[in-house]
């Protein structure tokens, strides 16, 4: 038992060492994840479309105010005009010039300018919301992708190691039956160990070129060169609420596609008083207007023509679908707002899942940690047992093929963790660039 104890101090104390020398030791050119990320907030192409999508909203937003100003309009002509009048009038042939202007002022149209103002503002309002997510979900997905390089990498290094370790292990079993000192049985478990040993390492290759591959298109650049340059960051523990149901209501405020949503909604609702203004009340305008012509309209000579009206105007359709009309836009505001709905339900399930799988991934790491640590002890023991004649082949070779299941599902764990926290982050809607330690 002491010597027990003695052993599992030894394996702590060099695995504090490594942590500590492998910390002490940065590359020279790290791969900062802060860094990074910040250019993809500005280069990645579907921040540059939602960024395009709100100039857009807000340049429809300006031209709706254009209801509210006057409108001026001018009209010219010039050319040949050729008349046969009647019996008893000259006939005309001259060359005719008129020039009109007219200018439109809108009195009141019962609120349809107005409501089509503040439809085209929310609906501004509405896109900076999906700036918002958008961005939220690149720094999500650069993370997400970052991380698993650096667990694909690690992952990787330890089916190598493995590896190699049963391949020298085999071939000093090999040599044994050669000397007529070991059992060609042995040999062969251990051959069918290697294999085994080898196909996860074949699969962690193929993990981390598909790992790297995503990092790539993330980062629109080529994958790290160093990946022991690669820095993870802190869980955000300082962003993230002390229960589920207090992150569910920031979420329920936050989250940008639920505010999209809202905005999405409310603009259908300025769409039903739109609709009913300009189907059940008529517009009024003022029209002042001034023209000049010579020659024009079979009439010799100059005339000038100005006038100021009041204008109303109520085209009613007959077939009475002005009652249509309000229906669609009510049950557009309808569907609308059955789809806020449903997306706060769904970032609401979002939420418990995603804090779920934090706890959860969280306690996996620490046990899967502890079992790495055992299995490193157990190994360590076990070849110094079986040179005594006390342990066999098939439990070493079990212990190698244990410690490497350990390590690898330990660095996935702990990817895991780090993942499913600023996964809940932008759950909320509240993920940041500053964020990220």
């Amino acid at each position: 038992m002491k010597q027990h104890k003695k052993n599992r101090g030894l394996i702590v104390a060099l695995s504090c060492f490594s942590l500590a020398t492998v910390s002490a030791i940065k590359p020279l050119h790290s791969e900062n994840l802060k860094e990074l990320i910040a250019p993809l907030l500005k280069s990645n192409n579907l921040v540059k479309s939602a960024e395009a999508g709100l100039k857009s909203a807000k340049e429809g937003a300006k031209a709706a105010r254009g209801g509210l100003f006057p409108t001026a309009t001018f009209t010219s002509h010039y050319g040949y005009e050729k008349q046969n009048k009647a019996s008893g009038t000259d006939n005309s042939n001259l060359i005719p010039r008129k020039a009109d202007v007219s200018v439109n002022q809108l009195v009141w149209d019962f609120g349809a300018t107005n409501a089509t103002i503040k439809a085209a503002k929310l609906a501004a309002k509405g896109a900076k919301f999906g700036l918002i997510s958008a961005k939220q979900a690149i720094i999500l997905g650069a993370i997400t992708s970052y991380l698993n390089v650096n667990a694909s990498a690690k992952a990787l290094n330890y089916a190598r190691e493995s590896e190699s370790n049963i391949k020298r292990q085999t071939e000093l079993e090999n040599s044994l039956v050669k000397k007529g000192a070991g059992l060609s049985s042995d040999v062969l478990q251990a051959k069918a160990t290697l294999a085994g040993a080898m196909a996860r390492r074949v699969g962690a290759e193929l993990a981390l070129a598909m790992a790297r591959n995503a990092y790539r298109k993330t980062f629109q650049t080529s994958d790290p060169a160093d990946l022991s340059a690669i820095e993870k960051p802190k869980f955000p523990s300082d962003s993230i609420p002390g229960t589920v149901e207090e992150a569910i209501e920031i979420a329920l405020r936050k989250n940008p596609g639920i505010r999209a949503a809202n905005m999405g909604a409310a603009a259908a609702s300025q769409g039903v008083k739109i609709a009913r203004a300009s189907s059940f009340f008529p517009k009024f305008d003022i029209t002042a207007a001034a023209g000049w012509k010579d020659n024009d309209g079979g009439a010799m000579g100059h005339q000038i023509d100005q006038s100021v009206k009041l204008n109303m105007a109520f085209p009613f359709n007959l077939g009475f679908t002005a009652v249509n009309t309000i229906r669609a836009a009510k049950y557009g505001v309808s569907a609308v707002q059955y789809q806020v709905k449903e997306a706060r339900d769904a970032t609401e399930n979002l939420v418990r899942d995603t804090w779920a799988n934090m706890n959860m991934t969280k306690q996996n790491y620490k046990f899967l940690s502890n079992q790495a640590t055992i299995s490193a002890e157990f190994l360590m023991l076990a070849r110094k047992e079986k040179k005594a004649g006390n342990k066999t082949l098939l439990e070493i070779l079990g212990g190698e093929t244990a410690l490497i299941n350990a390590k690898s599902d330990a660095v996935g764990a702990e990817s895991a963790v780090l993942t499913m926290g600023y996964t809940l982050l932008g759950a909320m809607g509240i993920l940041e660039l500053s964020q990220i330690q």
